[in-house]
């Protein structure tokens, strides 16, 4: 199987995989410094699978209620259909309402990620209440980006828990990290102080495809075939994105990201509390899953698309 980002496959010399942390055969000290040299921490099966398996159900029928997925839902087979509109005159609270499911939230906001941050950060941890939930169809990707201009306008002391509802091989869409990116001075200098918000003329994503920009500074693009309960931990300034979901099969990747950072720094109000508004004020109607499965993503990256060919070196 081949990674795709855009319909552009990604060449197998420059994939790499990701170092899988043992949180058992390591103390508190060997996750922070893990974290510090390589700018991410990979735990597989971190969260009961019955867990993972209740939130992944309760998420796919009500997804099966607006016609978005098959029966049985729960193989998670898009249809390419939706009633979603017309059911749901407002998209922001049909998905805050989604991210509210009581079962998603006993993940990720619960006491097993508390207690691994916990132990990242030396002292008690918090995480945002505005949670990132992702139902990604087909043809569908993440942008190559940093997350500094998103979370960091009270306290750069944000990590990223990326975690994992359903089984993703290489065609489904992983998440991807550029090896050693959370090192680079450019990156850092680029987006250090940078709000998506506050400085609109400014774009927060790397007008760069991945293939190009790996290759230009003679590194890896590091993923795996994750599994459901599996997390991805990683800084504000670690560069990452996601491949693009081709599978044959048409199954959705269910994903969601969440913020921790330690609890006694200042929280940004537009994360925590009733109602968090979002990094725009929009709500949860920012989010790309607030749109129906069968609506494109990404509109602007199809009109570069056609640079990056050309740009691209090929092996």
């Amino acid at each position: 199987m081949d990674a795709l980002i855009n319909g552009i496959k990604v060449p197998h010399e420059l994939l790499g995989d990701l170092k899988e942390t043992h949180l058992g055969e390591s103390d508190d000290t060997s996750l922070r410094n893990s974290l510090e040299q390589d700018g991410y921490l990979f735990l597989k099966n971190v969260i009961d699978p019955e867990k993972i398996i209740k939130a992944r159900n309760d998420i796919f029928k009500t997804l099966n209620e607006v016609k978005e997925l098959k029966d049985p839902f729960s193989d998670g087979i898009a249809s390419g259909e939706s009633i979603r509109d017309q059911i749901h005159k407002d998209r922001g609270v049909f998905w805050e309402n989604v991210s509210s499911t009581k079962s998603l939230r006993d993940v990720t906001n619960g006491n097993v990620l508390e207690s691994v941050f916990t132990r990242i950060f030396g002292s008690s941890a918090k995480g945002f209440d505005f949670i990132f939930l992702r139902a990604v169809a087909s043809g569908k990707f993440t942008a190559m980006h940093c997350d500094a201009g998103f979370f960091t306008r009270k306290t750069e002391k944000v990590l990223t828990c990326w975690l994992v509802f359903t089984d993703i091989t290489i065609d489904k869409g992983p998440l991807f990290i550029i090896e050693g990116s959370h090192k680079y001075k450019d990156i850092f200098q680029q987006f250090k102080g940078f709000d998506v918000d506050l400085n609109k003329n400014k774009k927060a994503t790397i007008d760069k495809h991945p293939v190009q920009f790996a290759q230009e500074r003679n590194t890896k693009i590091l993923t795996a075939e994750f599994k459901p309960g599996d997390a991805l931990i990683f800084g504000m300034y670690t560069v990452h994105g996601t491949f693009e979901n081709h599978a044959k099969d048409k199954k959705i990747r269910l994903t969601c990201d969440v913020r921790y950072q330690p609890k006694n720094e200042p929280q940004d109000p537009r994360y925590f509390g009733h109602n968090p508004t979002g990094t725009t004020g929009a709500g949860y109607a920012e989010l790309n899953s607030a749109r129906p499965l069968n609506e494109d993503w990404h509109t602007r990256w199809q009109n570069l698309i056609q640079i990056f060919k050309y740009q691209i070196k090929w092996p």
